[in-house]
């Protein structure tokens, strides 16, 4: 049989390790919902958002700290500026580099031909004689006036179709004559005859003249 002695040690070691367990699970969740919070704070700036991960670590903890990893935002927030960033400086170097203004391929800075197109892309100054480009309106380096590239010349509108005067018939009569010799015409139709109603002959036309006394 155990002394009492012995069961009291026993007793208070149980109590000790309970104890230990219970702070360690008790600093384990507090540690989650700390963890949880400054890391949905550096995905996003929304505080319902913020305010709902932490609750769902916090009373669900294991669970809900399995469910927060699998819906939380993938990026973070300095990822998503330096990726902005990224962008913004590739569309910068885009737009600072030099292309053909006929073809649009991009050209070297010092090329004075396109080698797509073959167009001319820069020409000497008139004043300084250095390299000026085509669409510059001086010199950048003595700022002499520069001639301008000849503009493409504009489409004419078509001219608006004229009346003409109606021929009159003196004038449609050699027009006539420039009928196609190939064409066949149609016979014009036949003069209606006279049919009499008797088909007796006419008398009159043999009755003799009478000659004067």
């Amino acid at each position: 049989m155990m002394s009492p002695e012995l069961i009291n040690t026993i007793g208070t070691i149980v109590g000790v390790l309970v104890a230990a367990l219970g702070a360690f699970l008790f600093a384990f969740w507090i540690a989650m919902g700390i963890w949880t919070f400054n890391d949905i704070r550096s995905r996003t700036r929304d505080w319902l958002v913020i305010t709902l991960a932490v609750a769902l670590v916090l009373i669900f903890p294991l669970i809900g700290f399995i469910l927060y990893l699998m819906i939380r935002p993938k990026a973070t927030l300095a990822e998503v500026y330096d990726r902005a960033l990224e962008e913004e400086a590739l569309l910068r170097e885009l737009e600072e580099t030099m292309t053909c203004h006929h073809c649009g391929v991009p050209v070297n800075e010092a090329w004075v031909y396109c080698p797509n197109c073959h167009s001319q892309l820069q020409h000497s100054c008139p004043s300084c004689g250095k390299l000026a480009r085509n669409e510059w309106e001086i010199c950048v380096f003595c700022g002499a006036p520069q001639p301008r590239a000849a503009r493409p010349q504009l489409h004419s509108a078509p001219a608006a179709p004229q009346l003409q005067p109606v021929a009159s018939s003196a004038q449609a009569a050699p027009a006539a004559a420039l009928r196609n010799p190939f064409r066949r015409e149609a016979a014009p139709p036949p003069p209606p005859t006279v049919t009499p109603f008797n088909d007796e002959p006419d008398e009159a036309a043999y009755r003799p003249v009478r000659m004067p006394e």
